[in-house]
């Protein structure tokens, strides 16, 4: 089960401070509040949410706890992108995919190490025979 992000759910960055923290719930507890919008029914089940962040955000040792499993499910995570990875470049050697002869890329290197050694033998011939 992914964790909500409550660093997110309040707009505040991982180092915020318990002010900020205070601030942006404030802010959302006003602007979401049934009393502002009453029309809006999505709007009750977003302030419980922003109640939810700011209890665990308040409270050092949970905030502790969120961190670190943020922590542990973002490590997850790129350990899944890193094996999904894997397993694509293991695909890609085993298939290869040929560029059409058009967009293949020419090779200049071995075209002028001829042209080089074709000048370098002339001029010695000239030279032995001149």
């Amino acid at each position: 089960m992914t964790q909500r992000d409550f660093y997110q759910v309040l707009g505040v960055v991982r180092e915020a401070t318990p002010a900020d923290i205070r601030a942006a719930f404030v802010r959302l507890v006003r602007h979401h509040h049934p009393d502002h919008a009453p029309t809006v029914s999505d709007l009750t089940n977003r302030l419980a949410d922003v109640q939810e962040a700011y209890r665990c955000l308040s409270d050092p040792d949970a905030r502790e706890r969120h961190d670190r499993a943020l922590e542990d499910n973002e490590r997850r995570h790129f350990a899944r992108q890193r094996s999904v990875q894997r397993r694509l470049r293991r695909y890609d050697m085993r298939h290869p995919r040929l560029q059409p002869t058009s967009y293949r890329r020419f090779r200049w290197g071995p075209l002028l190490i001829a042209l080089v050694s074709a000048a370098i033998v002339t001029r010695i011939t000239l030279t032995f025979i001149g």
